[in-house]
């Protein structure tokens, strides 16, 4: 018996007491362990990396984990090095060697891309993680990887990166062998392959191929509201492509430059294009593609153009849409607008009311986003076709503005924009001071010289069409355009009625615009003749005297001291882009530059 109780009391020592004992199973019934559903695992980890790219990096264990998620976030391989103080960031066909320093600063960022010889230095990458712009290291992190996004072996997708580098060596080329110019702006309008960018890093070679005048206007600065295209460097402003690749059906691609410089006796050069071969190309399965910065409306006799150079099909044809209503929707900056319906723009003190007429089959078109391609001689006449179309989108889209005040429709002067082509517009309005319709045709034929016409029932068609075309020429505006026509004519009325006033007052007699009545005639082939004086000719003197007629001209003419004059063709100083929605047009802006 006593060792029995001997054996209890010896295990007694080993169970915990009863009040241990419930408090542990409280505490068990209390706890709740539920499995994470993948939805859920995947939304929490989102929630970690929206906490982990707000979180300030200043030190090395906040830039490891900055770019550990980042690496996570785009499905590469993260690995740190052995000594703590390099990462590599990988995929199957390219990694990049980042060495730190321990401050967190970022000392070098190598590329090594598979196939090729060694690794490069890329001070792209290394200035945005110095800045810690990680929104742009990400941008080029996903640009490296999009040149491997074809479907072929490993060693197929090797020759990707080479046949995209002698592409770019080849537009290099094309770009050089336009005639020297320090102008950027020449280089974006005429150069072959428009304003050519280098690849920068992940970014890819950009050729910018159209700017719009608008966007030539610094709207914050008063005194110099003109910006000044920088000579070299990466451009802030513009339409361009960016030269990519992409999957496709199997297509010979180059991987050694075709292009080589024929040159003339008088030192004229051209290109000299070498065809695709078994020696210089080879079968993949992609190809190469200039990628819109934005969707671009493109007429369907410009995309069979472009066709019909590349081969390869740019968009679905199958379903067209009419060309201006696609341009009205793309220019609204999102807000619902249709060619349908009427376009209000206010021109400083000028308010028009602008209605579309649609040539449904004659100019449809589609919304592009890239056009395929293989071989480097395609891309100067994409890029010729893709300027025009641009130029033509940026005219209709002057008059296109979404947060216009519309004002009475009795002070509107109403204007109809009818497109005969994608290479000839025409556009009609009631004549302010004639009982008639004035045409305004516009040819961009040569989108070097677009050519306005003027026609009236009163005057020959080449009475405004220079000052037109000038003014055109240097805005590409439909509103300001019709505005300077509109304040000419109202000048040129009102200086004649101020040579009928004094006409009648020197000859006392009534005013006849004809010439007939007594004291009404206007000599106006021989002003300096038995006619009046040319109010407008500086050199000609009039001495009023007092008391003539029922009202003394000079005196309407005390405040200016000289006979009146007509305004500017453009503008009076305050006038502002109409293609910058968050201005109002009444603001203050010197826009002579369309006329020097």
């Amino acid at each position: 018996m006593e060792m029995l109780m001997e054996k209890l009391r010896s295990k007694s020592s080993q169970f915990k007491s009863f009040y241990e004992s419930s408090k542990a199973l409280r505490m068990t019934m209390l706890e709740k362990r539920y499995p994470i559903d993948p939805t859920e695992r995947s939304h929490l980890q989102k929630c970690l990396d929206t906490l982990q790219q707000n979180i300030k990096v200043t030190t090395l264990q906040a830039m490891i984990e900055r770019l550990e998620s980042l690496s996570r976030q785009l499905g590469l391989k993260f690995v740190p090095g052995p000594t703590g103080m390099d990462l590599f960031i990988s995929s199957d066909m390219f990694y990049l060697e980042v060495t730190l320093e321990s401050s967190g600063g970022v000392k070098d960022v190598k590329i090594h891309h598979d196939g090729q010889g060694g690794q490069q230095s890329c001070e792209e990458l290394v200035a945005c993680l110095g800045r810690r712009d990680f929104a742009d290291f990400t941008a080029q992190l996903e640009g490296l990887a999009s040149i491997y996004q074809i479907n072929a072996e490993k060693k197929v997708k090797c020759k990707a990166f080479t046949a995209l580098t002698s592409l770019e060596v080849d537009l290099t080329a094309l770009a050089s062998l336009h005639p020297f110019s320090k102008d950027t702006l020449d280089l974006v309008q005429h150069s072959p392959v428009g304003y050519l960018e280098k690849r920068r890093g992940g970014h890819p070679m950009k050729l910018t191929y159209f700017v719009a005048p608008y966007e030539l206007l610094d709207p914050t600065s008063r005194a110099r509201p003109i910006k000044a295209l920088p000579p070299e460097g990466p451009l802030k402003v513009g339409t361009y492509v960016s030269v990519c690749m992409e999957s496709s059906s199997a297509n010979k691609l180059q991987i050694v430059p075709l292009v080589t410089a024929g040159r003339g006796a008088d030192g004229s050069s051209w290109p000299i294009y070498a065809p695709l071969g078994t020696s210089n190309s080879i079968s993949v399965a992609g190809s190469f593609v200039l990628t819109l910065n934005k969707p671009m409306p493109i007429c369907i006799s410009l995309i069979n153009s472009i066709t019909a150079v590349t081969q390869a099909p740019c968009a679905d044809l199958t379903t067209t849409y009419p060309l201006l209503n696609l341009i009205c929707q793309h220019s609204g900056n999102g807000t619902e607008t249709s060619s349908s319906k009427e376009l209000f723009v206010n021109v400083d003190d000028q308010h028009h009311c602008y209605l579309m007429t649609e040539s449904r089959g004659l100019l449809d078109g589609v919304v592009v986003s890239s056009i395929p391609f293989n071989h480097p001689s395609h891309v100067p006449e994409i890029i010729g076709f893709l300027r025009r179309q641009a130029m033509f989108n940026c005219i209709i889209a002057s008059c296109v503005r979404p947060s216009t005040k519309v004002v009475d429709f009795e002070k509107m002067t109403m204007v109809e924009v009818t497109p005969l082509s994608w290479r000839q517009l025409s556009v009609s309005l009631e004549h302010p001071l004639e009982e008639s319709m004035a045409s305004v045709e516009l040819d961009l034929t040569d989108p070097d010289h677009v050519q306005v016409k003027v026609f009236t029932s009163s005057t020959s068609p080449g009475q405004y069409s220079e000052l037109a075309t000038k003014v055109f020429q240097r805005c590409l505006s439909i509103p300001v355009t019709m505005r300077t026509l509109i304040k000419q004519w109202n000048a040129e009325s009102q200086l004649q009625q101020h040579r009928m006033m004094y006409n009648g007052s020197i000859g006392g007699g009534g005013l006849d615009p004809s010439g007939s009545g007594p004291g009404g005639g206007l000599d106006r082939s021989d002003p300096r003749g038995d006619g009046p004086p040319d109010l407008l000719d500086p050199e000609v003197s009039v001495k009023l005297e007092p008391g003539l007629g029922q009202q003394n001209y000079g005196e309407m003419l005390s405040d200016q001291q000289q006979p009146p004059s007509i305004p500017d063709p453009v503008f009076d100083s305050s006038f502002s882009s109409p293609l910058d929605h968050d201005l109002s047009l009444g603001q203050s802006l010197n826009l002579n530059y369309f006329l020097s």
